[in-house]
């Protein structure tokens, strides 16, 4: 359907349409970039989907089984030729998950360590503080990031989606940890999130105004329904509503309600295009490399005997037979393969290598590895993966500001469904700051913890934090705290009894 438009209409105007065909029409324009090619993305992804299992770039070889030769036909009482004989059997596909292999790596190097959470709560921020880590937790957000940034650097893009659902015993557990968490009511509803990308069967169309703003999110699926029928569905989310439109002879509006939260419950991250694209030719090329190379031993493994001569008997089993030959000049040899390997080896390990440099993606095996011993450890290794943190702190300018929007939301989610949190919601300031993976050599760090605590540059506080005990600081604090002053008893007992 083509529709003039001469100004973009603002979401207000779409969503007063009566023609819901022209209204969605309008709300995938509010899209600014291309959609993402999901089967060129996913054959790319998919290692058996790699072009070299494509057969017409890379056909079945003919292979001769009986060769041309001449016979005397009897009946036509002449030598007759008869054609050789042949087949066509597949050559070796060998594929590579490069693309998995480097997206995994940088998705464990980026959010492999979760994600810091810098925040000092005053007391009436307390409560909101321990409600927001229990929804993270409950929502096993640890892992939901690694899926988030596997989907942004593979399919280009991805959103969450938070939503309520009805309370199982969310408040009740949390009430136990926290007192005066609730006012003379405890609340009904707890938050829930779900991912949308294209991997998943979801086209994603984020709505911009002119201010370059995201002020709705729209996402078209497919779903079956009981008889196996097929049905397109699209769903809007404003700053307040949730609109569903389900195209069966033509488009209708299936749900629409309040969602009830101060802030678009959606969260978008986008790249222009996959990670491991700039890789993809290289990757190809070792695909044919191997493959080739492949079916150049399997043709050529096994020796050829040739005989020169008149065999006059064999005998003995297959790995010990004995040839007899007669004749003058009779003789046996082996015809092999003398094809050097070297230039195969030498080409295979530089694009190999250059696709991991290209993506300043470490080699992490056992092979690559064996050998350190303890050298990346501490610094060292710092040094040794630098090339992937700095890869991660490229990807923290999306995946950053993507998890600080996400903790602004559910701090302000908290306050909208309770009430008790609805203050602590506006004055709480909690800055997220990735931390990129690294191998903690944890008495390099007690004592780097303790010079600096001693050198009075770090406060207890931070000591403690650096060593690793974030989890349990104020309990960390407390027993060292009665630790110190049970021995400051017991020097003050000393030394009055020696005074004695």
């Amino acid at each position: 359907m083509h529709i003039k438009n001469k100004r973009m209409k603002t979401l207000e105007e779409i969503l007063s349409l009566e023609d819901v065909e022209r209204k969605i029409y309008y709300l995938k324009k509010g899209r600014k970039t291309q959609l993402p090619d999901r089967g060129k993305l996913y054959a790319d992804w998919d290692p058996n989907k790699h072009e070299i299992f494509d057969k017409e770039k890379y056909p079945q070889i003919e292979i001769t089984i009986e060769q041309e030769k001449e016979e005397y036909d009897e009946k036509a009482g002449k030598k007759v030729t008869i054609p050789k004989k042949t087949k066509k059997v597949d050559p070796n596909r060998i594929a590579l998950p490069l693309e998995q292999d480097i997206v995994n790596i940088q998705t464990a190097f980026t959010v492999g360590t979760e994600p810091k959470m810098d925040c000092t709560p005053a007391e009436s921020e307390k409560g909101i503080f321990e409600a927001l880590k229990q929804v993270l937790k409950k929502n096993k957000i640890k892992y939901q990031n690694r899926k988030i940034v596997r989907a942004w650097l593979s399919e280009q893009e991805c959103a969450e989606y938070w939503y309520v659902t009805k309370d199982d015993g969310f408040w009740a557990k949390l009430k136990a940890k926290v007192a005066n968490l609730f006012g003379k009511s405890m609340p009904q509803y707890k938050l829930r999130s779900v991912l949308w990308s294209p991997f998943r069967g979801d086209k994603l169309y984020p709505f911009f105004d002119d201010s370059g703003d995201m002020v709705a999110f729209s996402r078209e699926y497919k779903k079956k329904d009981l008889d196996d029928h097929e049905i397109t569905c699209f769903m809007t989310v404003t700053k307040d509503m949730v609109y569903q439109w389900e195209l069966d002879k033509g488009w209708q509006l299936v749900a629409a309600f309040k969602h009830g939260f101060k802030k678009l419950p959606v969260l978008y991250c986008y790249r222009p295009e996959a990670y491991c694209e700039k890789i993809k030719t290289i990757r190809v090329r070792l695909e044919k490399l191997l493959s080739s190379y492949a079916d150049c031993i399997d043709y050529h493994f096994f020796p050829i005997l040739k005989l020169f001569g008149d065999v006059d008997k064999m005998s003995g089993e297959f790995r010990n037979r004995v040839v007899q030959l007669t004749g003058e000049g009779a003789d046996a040899a082996y015809l092999t393969w003398n094809q050097a390997s070297d230039p195969v080896k030498v080409e295979f390990e530089n694009h190999f290598n250059q696709a991991y440099a290209l993506t300043n993606t470490p080699r992490i095996s056992f092979e690559n590895l064996k050998g350190t011993g303890n050298a990346l450890s501490g610094e060292a290794f710092r040094y040794v993966f630098m090339g992937a943190h700095m890869a991660v702190e490229n990807s923290a300018e999306e995946i950053g500001p993507f998890l600080q929007r996400r903790i602004n939301f559910l701090i302000s989610a908290l306050g909208s469904i309770n009430t008790n949190f609805e203050k602590p919601s506006e004055t709480i300031d909690i800055d997220v700051e990735i931390q990129p993976y690294i191998i903690d050599n944890l008495e390099d760090k007690v004592s780097v913890a303790v010079k600096a605590v001693q050198g009075q540059v770090w406060s207890q506080k931070h000591g403690v934090m650096f060593a690793g005990n974030l989890e349990r600081l104020d309990e960390e604090l407390a027993e060292i705290k009665e630790e110190q002053a049970a021995r400051k008893n017991e020097i003050l007992k000393t030394e009055h009894k020696n005074a004695s």
